[in-house]
């Protein structure tokens, strides 16, 4: 019974989310979602109080995925070479132990950027939709900035706390901004750590 009770949750969300792409949030109806989804309206509503708790859904969904693979990235990269003594992170630099490390740590950057950019084309959908209603003056108008900047707030950011918890010379500096948008959800063609201020033992 609970797999079938999720199964029909999954459903619902994942028709809600192909309406409110189309069509945008303020036009899309929970009936048509309810039709579209074949349940009836009460269960639309029994699973959620309203369209908007279905389209909060999304998008803190969204934001949970997004850190989870910033914050893996961040254990397995950074954190780790921190801990292995091959990473040391200045007020003004990040300074890595040798030219081998500041390679891997460049190549592990880019197979990141990778998993961003395949993470944003599969789920297009919700990212149209929050670009959508930042543009409105609504409770999600700060959403794409906050999808953007993963440090918005220090004390919050699972990324900034878990850094720090290892090297508490890293902060968000001016010197840092490389790293704000990285771990934000707009990778380029141009690598960021070309603005990143790097060294090595010799540099």
């Amino acid at each position: 019974m609970k797999d079938v009770t999720e199964e029909t949750k999954s459903r619902i969300i994942s028709v809600a989310k192909r309406h409110f792409s189309e069509k945008g949030f303020d036009a899309a109806r929970v009936d048509e979602i309810a039709k579209d989804a074949g349940v009836n309206k009460a269960l639309i509503y029994y699973y959620f109080e309203s369209k908007e708790a279905i389209l909060d859904h999304l998008i803190q969904k969204l934001f949970d995925d997004i850190s989870s693979l910033a914050l893996a990235f961040v254990e397995e990269h950074v954190v780790a070479m921190i801990e292995q003594g091959r990473l040391d992170i200045e007020s003004d630099r990040w300074r890595f132990a040798s030219e081998e490390d500041i390679q891997s740590f460049y190549k592990a950057c880019l197979q990141y950027t990778e998993k961003v950019v395949d993470f944003s084309l599969s789920n297009r959908g919700v990212v149209r939709i929050v670009i959508f209603e930042s543009l409105k003056h609504g409770k999600h108008k700060n959403a794409l900035f906050r999808l953007l900047d993963m440090l918005y707030n220090k004390n919050e950011s699972p990324l900034y706390r878990t850094i720090w918890s290892r090297d508490h010379d890293f902060d968000y500096t001016p010197e840092a901004v490389v790293f704000k948008f990285f771990f934000g959800f707009s990778p380029s063609s141009t690598s960021p750590l070309t603005l990143m201020p790097m060294s090595s033992p010799a540099g």
